[in-house]
């Protein structure tokens, strides 16, 4: 029997990549199974396995657990950011399941760091991950928790930091300045927090109404 979820994180494989905004995915998921006692290991490991047709090499770190009677997957894609639904498409089909047993998580330059966004689906919004995904599966209709990685804008100024297009590639692919690894920190918490409640079976709308606040930590801490 497949997985009953799925959580895929949006990141680029290789030490050269690790701690890069773009790479708020993989750390989310680290730090998830960190704390559930799991360690990735390669995904060909199933490639033998008949009850799980991948229609070819699925390159992946993958770690599996099985929550409150659900199993799950919880899956870094090592194809680079831009081929995710690579990763995303034949999961799905393996474990014979509709996109909204997908959960992605994802860099988001338009949001402020320390900010996140639950949505139950919805459009790319110029991300290549998100686009790669969107191609693979036919549809935008799988949830996804927007990390916010752009400059903390004053209060009521631009939320864009003022980066300019030709300077996103840099911007996103540039490590957290130390200075902001704090806020990072309470995010990366608090993320990991939302994607465990849902791989226990938590409603969506529950979900969007407890951690789509402006903050990078739970109200009163």
């Amino acid at each position: 029997m497949g997985w009953h979820r799925i959580v895929l994180g949006i990141g680029n494989p290789g030490p050269e990549y690790d701690g890069t905004r773009h790479n708020v995915g993989f750390m989310v998921l680290d730090l998830l199974a960190q704390r559930l006692g799991l360690t990735f290991g390669r995904l060909e490991r199933h490639a033998d396995d008949g009850s799980r047709t991948f229609g070819g090499k699925v390159k992946a770190q993958v770690c599996e657990g099985r929550r409150k009677g659900r199993s799950f997957l919880l899956t870094k894609p090592q194809t680079y950011v831009n081929l995710s639904g690579d990763v995303a498409g034949p999961l799905l089909r393996a474990a014979g399941r509709q996109p909204d047993s997908l959960f992605v998580i994802v860099d988001d330059l338009n949001l402020p760091l320390g900010r996140m966004r639950i949505r139950p689906s919805g459009s790319a919004g110029g991300h290549n991950g998100l686009k790669s995904i969107q191609q693979c599966l036919g549809t935008d209709g799988y949830p996804r928790l927007r990390l916010g990685i752009g400059p903390v804008a004053p209060q009521g100024g631009d939320q864009s930091g003022g980066i300019r297009p030709a300077h996103w590639p840099d911007y996103v692919l540039a490590p957290f300045l130390p200075e902001e690894r704090e806020v990072l920190g309470r995010v990366l918490v608090r993320a990991a927090d939302c994607t465990q409640e849902w791989l226990d079976g938590a409603d969506l709308q529950n979900l969007m109404g407890t951690y789509n606040s402006d903050s990078g930590s739970r109200p009163g801490e």
